[in-house]
C-alpha cells in the first residue's frame, strides 16, 4: 500500500509543476497562434508592426505581477509565470512537510494557501531593497547636478557627469534609459519607461521638476536645490519614524517571550500537561499549528501599521 505522506510530499508537487507548466505552454501557444493570425490579417506578414508591439508591452506593463517581476529586476517575459509555479510549488512543500508532523488535511491546505504567498514576501522585500538603494543614489545624482548647475554647467552635463560617477549599477541603469533613449523616444516616454523599472516617487517628483524648470525656459538650478533640502528632510523625517516604529516592534517581541515563558512556567507546575497536548497529541499539534499561524499573522499585521511612508 502507497503511504500517504509520499503521495503528498512527491507526487502532489510534481503533478501540481506539471499541470502549471502545461497550462503556461498551452497559453503560450495560443497567444503566439493569436499573434500570427492578427499579423496575417492586418499587414500579410509574419511580424507584428511597431505600434502593435508597443501595445502588447504596454498591455504587459499594466498586470499587477508584471509590474511586481519588474520593480524586482525580473524582466523577462515568462517571469510571471516562473514567480506562480515557485509560488504553488513553495506552499505543496512546505504543507507536505507539515502534514508528516500534524497529519491533518486542514493543516496541508492551510498551509499550501498561506505559504504560497511566502515567495511574494521575498519579492517585496527586494523591491523595497531596491528601491531604497535607487531613492538614497537619487539624492546624492540631485546633490551633484545642483552644485554643477550653480557653477555653470549645463543640466544634461551635470546630469550625465552625476550618474557616470555613481556607484549604484542599478541607478544608473535606470539613468541610462534616460540618457540613451530621450533622443530617440522623447523624454516623456524615457521616464515612463524608467518608471516600469523602479517604484520611487521621489523619480517622479525629479520628473516634475525637470518637466517644469525646462518648461519655464531658464535656469531652475533654484528648484532643484528647493527638492534636495526636501529630499533630505524627509530622510531625516524617516529615520526619525523608523526608530519610534522600532520600539514598537521590539515590545510585541517582548509579549510573545513572554507567553512563551508563562508556558513553559505552567508546563512545568502541571507536570507537563500542557507538552503533552500540544506536542504528544494531534489535536494538539493542530491547535499549536494555528495558534503559530495567528501569531505570525498578528505580527505581520503590526507591522503594516507600524510601517508609515
Amino acid at each position: 500500500m502507497i503511504d500517504l505522506k509520499f503521495v503528498l510530499l512527491f507526487i502532489i508537487p510534481l503533478l501540481a509543476v506539471a499541470l502549471v507548466f502545461y497550462f503556461y505552454y498551452w497559453y503560450k501557444t495560443i497567444k503566439v497562434q493569436k499573434r500570427l493570425i492578427e499579423s496575417l490579417a492586418n499587414e500579410g506578414s509574419l511580424i507584428l508592426d511597431n505600434k502593435t508591439q508597443e501595445k502588447n508591452d504596454d498591455i504587459r506593463s499594466r498586470s499587477w505581477l508584471r509590474k511586481k517581476m519588474n520593480y524586482a529586476g525580473f524582466e523577462s517575459v515568462s517571469a510571471p509565470y516562473v514567480f506562480i509555479v515557485i509560488s504553488i510549488t513553495t506552499g505543496v512543500l512546505i504543507g507536505g512537510f507539515i502534514v508528516m508532523v500534524i497529519e491533518s488535511p486542514l493543516a496541508f491546505v492551510s498551509s499550501v494557501l498561506i505559504f504560497s504567498f511566502l515567495p511574494l514576501l521575498v519579492v517585496t522585500k527586494i523591491i523595497r531593497s531596491r528601491e531604497e538603494e535607487f531613492n538614497l543614489f537619487l539624492k546624492e545624482i540631485i546633490d551633484k547636478v545642483t552644485s554643477m548647475m550653480k557653477s555653470g554647467v549645463g543640466f544634461e552635463q551635470g546630469l550625465r557627469k552625476s550618474i557616470m560617477t555613481t556607484h549604484s549599477k542599478f541607478t544608473k541603469k535606470v539613468f541610462d534609459i534616460y540618457l540613451n533613449e530621450k533622443e530617440i523616444i522623447g523624454e516623456d516616454k524615457a521616464f515612463e519607461k524608467m518608471f516600469t523599472l523602479v517604484d520611487s516617487k521621489e523619480l517622479r517628483i525629479f520628473y516634475l521638476t525637470i518637466s517644469i524648470g525646462k518648461s519655464s525656459g531658464g535656469k531652475f538650478s533654484n528648484t532643484l536645490e528647493k527638492l534636495r533640502k526636501t529630499l533630505h528632510d524627509q530622510g531625516e523625517i524617516k529615520q526619525q519614524i523608523t526608530s519610534s516604529t522600532r520600539e514598537i516592534k521590539i515590545g510585541t517581541y517582548m509579549i510573545i517571550g513572554i507567553v512563551v515563558f508563562i508556558f513553559v512556567l505552567m508546563n512545568s507546575s502541571l507536570n507537563g500537561v500542557l507538552y503533552e497536548h500540544f506536542f504528544g497529541s494531534d489535536n494538539g499539534r493542530l491547535q499549536l499549528f494555528f495558534i503559530i499561524i495567528w501569531v505570525a499573522f498578528g505580527l505581520f499585521i503590526n507591522n503594516l501599521l507600524t510601517k508609515i511612508k
